[in-house]
């Protein structure tokens, strides 16, 4: 591969101020602070410089959204590969707990990926459907280790192929060729459950109710685990 010309090397140097900025304004007000106009004043550019690297919000605001993907991902893939693939309920447990470690330690950031009012727009480019891709498939990963009862099965419904998103089952497929319909589902009824009290406790609604949301959020994802049957 070529070496990146002085031009390339300068524009990607810049295109990261510029995400790093804008993160910054994102972290400390919200995805609502994070304006073009604004952050071109603070990096001292001229707003029709600042358009060729990014020319929306909306642009700018998915770019930040693929890297949250990312950095959510690796961390989930740690603490899942702490792990051995022998001990699928334990993978799923850290999992889960890595979920919950990350959205609090990065509330804006989690409510720019989940949060139906400030999310962002999904940027329509190889490399964030990648990020987004990677984060779901470390949940189908568990789904396909549970182990239902014999006479529970997956649930009550029956699932086609037709019924989920192409783009992702085609990945998800790839990714796991024995996948059936009725273990995507399954996965992302698991993601439900960790979501849940996740959103709730970031969103500030949880802590009123109990002093530590820690240990209501153990017990949820011990549950799961059982009702796996990993």
């Amino acid at each position: 591969m070529p070496a990146a010309s002085r031009r390339e090397r300068h524009r990607a140097q810049t295109t990261a101020e510029i995400k790093a900025t804008a993160l910054k304004h994102l972290v400390e007000e919200g995805a609502e602070a994070v304006a073009l106009r604004g952050i071109a004043r603070d990096m001292g550019m001229a707003p029709g410089t600042f358009y060729s690297y990014f020319d929306t919000r909306e642009a700018l605001l998915a770019a930040l959204a693929a890297d949250a993907y990312r950095d959510l991902a690796a961390h989930l893939r740690v603490a899942r590969d702490a792990h051995p693939a022998g001990d699928p309920g334990a993978r799923a447990l850290a999992h889960g707990l890595a979920y919950r470690a990350w959205a609090l330690t990065h509330p804006q950031e989690f409510r720019l990926l989940f949060s139906g009012r400030s999310r962002a727009p999904r940027a329509d480019t190889a490399e964030s459907a990648e990020a987004e891709y990677e984060l779901c498939l470390g949940i189908v990963e568990i789904a396909t280790t549970a182990r239902p009862a014999e006479d529970g099965g997956l649930g009550g419904s029956s699932y086609a192929w037709g019924d989920f998103d192409p783009a992702f089952t085609a990945v998800a497929r790839a990714a796991f060729p024995d996948l059936t319909p009725a273990v995507l589902a399954l996965s992302l009824r698991v993601w439900g459950r960790m979501h849940g009290l996740v959103t709730l406790e970031i969103d500030g609604l949880l802590r009123p109710q109990i002093d530590d949301p820690a240990v209501l959020y153990g017990d949820e994802l011990r549950d799961l685990v059982r009702g796996l049957g990993i």
